[in-house]
């Protein structure tokens, strides 16, 4: 996982094909006829909502897509910093940061990136 990200998500390109995909799969982008709209590096309308919900959810050390979704919020977060000002989804992650953190599991990278997610929230919130 490491070396996707790394490789196919390390620039604007594969950010937006990764965050464009996510979006269509859990139902925030509506039916498209062709799978062109993936590798557009407009964010498009999709108003990330439903996409910062369901990528926070995977944010669990027993996942096994731990680095991927934390990288995926990151991502999210650079497009829409106005997603942490709706407060559920911000909230439930700002709680959950702490053990996250703390877990043995998290990546250098992962350590990383929750780090600025954490420094996100409290600008967020200030």
């Amino acid at each position: 996982m490491s070396h996707f990200i790394e490789t196919a998500l390390a620039d604007d390109v594969g950010a937006a094909a990764n965050l464009n995909y996510w979006a269509y799969w859990i139902g925030e982008i509506p039916l498209e006829l062709s799978d062109d709209f993936i590798a557009s590096q407009a964010s498009g309308s999709w108003p990330g909502h439903k996409l910062f919900a369901h990528l926070a959810d995977g944010i669990d050390p027993r996942h096994g897509y731990l680095d991927l979704n934390i990288h995926s919020v990151w991502s999210l977060l650079q497009i829409r910093p106005n997603l942490l000002r709706s407060g559920t989804a911000a909230s439930a992650l700002r709680d959950r940061l702490p053990m996250m953190l703390d877990s043995a599991e998290l990546s250098s990278r992962g350590r990383r990136e929750l780090e600025n997610i954490r420094y996100a929230i409290r600008l967020a919130e200030a």
